[in-house]
C-alpha cells in the first residue's frame, strides 16, 4: 500500500469521529488533501457544512459512486457498528468483486467500528485484504493544553496479519499527532476498549463528590475535587503526567473526606486493573493504559467547565453504543452508592468502597457485551429465568462457602424471610384497598403473572384448592443452567412462607415439588380455598379492581431475592458472605449477562418490606 501521505482515500461514514481525526489528513497531505480524499455522509442536514469545513468532495449516501470516482488506495470505514456488516455486504463486496474482475488492486481497509473484527472483513472481501481496526484517541486537548500523549489509539491487526512493518509504522505516524498507539490482539481489543470507556465517568466522580461534600459543609468545588483526585492518583501510582501537573492534595482539606476520596479512586482503579488482568492483559500493560487515562479525566475535570464536559459526553455517546451503556449503568448503579458514601458523616465500611471497583469491573463486562452485540440496545426482558438463575447461583455459592449443614440452614431462613416479605406486601395492598385478607384476595393480589412455560393440572376439577404443576419455567431454567440440584432449596419453603406472611392462619400443604430429588411435579393443596363458583368469581372481581402496582416485574423480584440472600449470608459471617456474593455475581454474569446483573444491582438498595 502507498504511504498515506500519497494514497487516495475514500471515507465512508463521515461523522464526528472522522472529522475529529481529519487534521491528520491535512498534516499528511497538505495542499493535495482535496484532490486525494473524498467522503460519504448520511447527514443531509450538514452536507454543505462538511464540504465547507473540510474542503473535500462529500457525497450524500452514495458510497458506490465515491469509490468508483476516486478508486482509492485505502478506505477509511467509519459507519456505526450496527450498520457496518450490512454496508460491507451491500457496497464493499460488489465493489471489490468489480476490482478483482478488472485485474485492479484492492484497497486497504481502516475500520473504525470496534466490531466486527478484521477477520470478518477478510472473510467477506478476501484473505489478501489488508485490514486494521482502529479506535482513535478522542481527547487530544483539554482547555488550552495538549494532552495527546496521555491517551492512545487502540490498533488491532487481524490474526491473518499481512501488513508490512513499514506500513504499520506509516499508519502510526499518520495518527501520532493525536495520541500514542497501543497494539492489541483481536481477543483483547473489546476488553481494553471497554476498560478505557469505564474511565470516562471519573469526571462524574468529581462532580458527585463535590456536590455531596459541599452539602455536608465541606466546601470544595468541582475543579478542586478533581485536582485532589488527580493528585491522589499520581501519588498512589507513582505517576508523573507529561506537561502541566497543577494538582494538589491540599484542595480537599477535611481529613475524613480526603481519605474517603483516595480510597474510592484506588478501588475504581483496582477494579479496572483486575478486570483487564483477568482477561489475560499483562499487568504492566494494564498499568501503562490506566495510569494516564485516570490522570487525563481528572485533568479534564480540572480545566473544563462542567457544562462543556457534559455536552462532550452526550456528543461522544452514540445512541445504542458502548459509552452510552457505560454511562447509563454508572448513573443507575454506581452514582447512588457514591452519593451515599460521600453524604454520610460516619466512616463507611471498606467493603462499601471496594464495591465501587467491583461495579466498575461489571460495567466493563457489560460494555464488552454491547460491543459484541450480545445484549440488545434496549434493556433485556426479565422473567422467571433470571430469577431462577439468580437463586441457583446464590444457593450454590452459599452451600459451597458455608458448608452443607450451615448453608442449608441459612437458605431455609433466607427464603422464608423472602417469602414472608412478599406475603406482607400483598397483605398491605389489601389493607390499602379495603379488601379482606381472605384466600380469594391472596390469589387476586399475587405479585407476578403466570408466564409461558407453566403446565398446571387441577385435581377434582378445582383450579384453586388442589392442583399439580407438571412443568414450570423455574425448573426449566435450573436444568438448562446446570443448577437443578439447587432449586429444591427455594421450592421447599417459598410458597408456604408467602402465605404465612400474608395471613398466618391459612395453610398450604406441598407433599411434592418438582425440584426435589426425584420429583416430577409440584403438588399444591390450599387447605382454606373453598371449591365454589362464588370463590372463583370473587378472585376474578378482586383482580380486576385491585390498585396499580400489585404485579411487580422480575427485575424487582430478582433484586429482592438477591438482597435477602446476600444480607443473610453477610449477617451470618461477613467474610464468607461477601465471598459467596462475589462468586454468585460472576456466575450470574456468565449464565445471563453483566448487563442483566447490573439491572438487578441497581435495585438492591430498595426497601422490599413496603408495597
Amino acid at each position: 500500500m502507498r504511504p498515506l501521505s500519497e494514497a487516495k482515500v475514500t471515507i465512508i461514514g463521515l461523522g464526528f469521529l472522522m472529522e475529529y481525526i481529519f487534521p491528520c489528513f491535512r498534516r499528511a497531505k497538505g495542499a493535495r488533501t482535496a484532490q486525494e480524499i473524498n467522503a460519504v455522509t448520511a447527514d443531509a442536514g450538514d452536507l454543505e457544512g462538511k464540504r465547507a469545513r473540510l474542503g473535500i468532495p462529500v457525497l450524500l449516501g452514495d458510497n458506490a459512486r465515491a469509490l468508483r470516482e476516486l478508486e482509492p488506495d485505502c478506505i477509511f470505514f467509519a459507519p456505526p457498528p450496527s450498520v457496518a456488516p450490512g454496508l460491507v455486504e451491500e457496497c464493499l463486496v460488489p465493489y471489490f468483486a468489480e476490482l478483482r474482475a478488472a485485474g485492479k488492486p484492492i484497497p486497504a481497509l481502516v475500520a473504525f467500528p470496534p466490531s466486527p473484527a478484521g477477520v470478518f472483513y477478510q472473510e467477506k472481501l478476501g484473505e489478501d485484504l489488508k485490514v486494521v481496526n482502529i479506535i482513535p484517541n478522542m481527547i487530544s486537548r483539554v482547555g488550552e493544553e495538549d494532552v495527546s500523549s496521555e491517551a492512545c489509539h487502540l490498533i488491532t491487526y487481524p490474526e491473518r496479519d499481512n501488513w508490512t512493518p513499514e506500513e504499520k509504522e506509516d499508519l502510526g505516524q499518520f495518527l501520532s499527532p493525536m495520541g500514542r498507539r497501543l497494539e492489541l490482539t483481536p481477543s483483547l481489543t473489546l476488553h481494553v476498549l471497554s476498560a478505557e470507556i469505564a474511565t470516562h465517568p471519573l469526571t462524574e466522580l468529581a462532580d458527585v463528590a463535590a456536590r455531596c461534600l459541599t452539602a455536608r459543609g465541606i466546601s470544595c468545588t468541582y475543579r478542586e475535587t478533581a485536582s485532589f483526585l488527580r493528585a491522589c492518583h499520581q501519588r498512589a501510582r507513582g505517576y508523573t503526567a507529561p506537561g502541566t501537573n497543577h494538582c494538589s492534595l491540599e484542595d480537599v482539606g477535611e481529613p475524613g473526606a480526603a481519605a474517603l476520596l483516595e480510597k474510592v479512586v484506588l478501588a475504581w482503579y483496582d477494579g479496572l486493573h483486575g478486570y483487564l488482568t483477568a482477561q489475560g492483559f499483562a499487568p504492566e500493560r494494564a498499568t501503562r493504559l490506566l495510569d494516564p487515562l485516570f490522570d487525563l479525566y481528572f485533568h479534564e475535570a480540572q480545566l473544563e467547565d462542567r457544562e462543556t464536559i457534559v455536552a462532550k459526553a452526550r456528543k461522544d455517546a452514540t445512541p445504542g453504543g458502548m459509552l452510552e451503556l457505560c454511562l447509563e449503568r454508572y448513573y443507575d448503579v454506581v452514582e447512588p452508592r457514591l452519593a451515599a458514601l460521600f453524604s454520610s458523616d460516619g466512616a463507611p465500611e471498606q467493603e462499601q468502597i471496594d464495591e465501587i471497583g467491583e461495579l466498575m469491573a461489571l460495567i466493563t463486562g457489560a460494555v464488552v457485551e454491547r460491543g459484541k452485540g450480545l445484549t440488545a440496545v434496549k434493556a433485556p426482558t426479565f422473567g422467571p429465568r433470571q430469577h431462577a438463575v439468580m437463586f441457583g447461583v446464590l444457593a450454590r455459592a452459599i452451600l459451597e462457602t458455608f458448608g452443607q449443614e450451615e448453608g442449608d440452614e441459612l437458605l431455609w431462613e433466607a427464603v422464608s424471610r423472602y417469602g414472608e416479605e412478599r406475603g406482607r406486601r400483598m397483605a398491605l395492598r389489601c389493607e390499602a384497598d379495603g379488601v379482606e385478607r381472605d384466600m380469594a384476595a391472596y390469589f387476586a393480589y399475587g405479585e407476578w403473572a403466570a408466564s409461558e412455560g407453566f403446565e398446571k393440572t387441577p385435581l377434582m376439577d378445582d383450579p384453586y384448592r388442589h392442583y399439580h404443576v407438571l412443568q414450570c419455567p423455574w425448573c426449566t431454567a435450573w436444568e438448562e443452567a446446570g443448577l437443578a440440584e439447587y432449586g429444591q432449596y427455594y421450592c421447599r419453603t417459598v410458597d408456604e412462607s408467602i402465605l404465612r406472611g400474608y395471613n398466618p392462619t391459612y395453610r398450604l400443604e406441598m407433599p411434592a415439588y418438582h425440584s426435589m430429588p426425584g420429583g416430577d411435579h409440584c403438588d399444591f393443596h390450599w387447605k382454606d380455598a373453598p371449591h365454589t363458583e362464588e370463590f372463583a368469581a370473587r378472585v376474578a372481581a378482586l383482580a380486576a379492581g385491585r390498585s396499580e402496582g400489585c404485579v411487580k416485574d422480575f427485575v424487582y423480584h430478582t433484586a429482592h431475592l438477591y438482597q435477602t440472600l446476600t444480607r443473610a449470608a453477610r449477617d451470618r459471617e461477613a467474610e464468607k458472605g461477601r465471598a459467596a456474593e462475589q462468586r454468585a455475581r460472576r456466575d450470574f454474569a456468565g449464565l445471563c449477562s453483566h448487563q442483566e446483573l447490573l439491572r438487578v444491582l441497581a435495585r438492591t438498595e430498595d426497601d422490599f418490606t413496603r408495597p
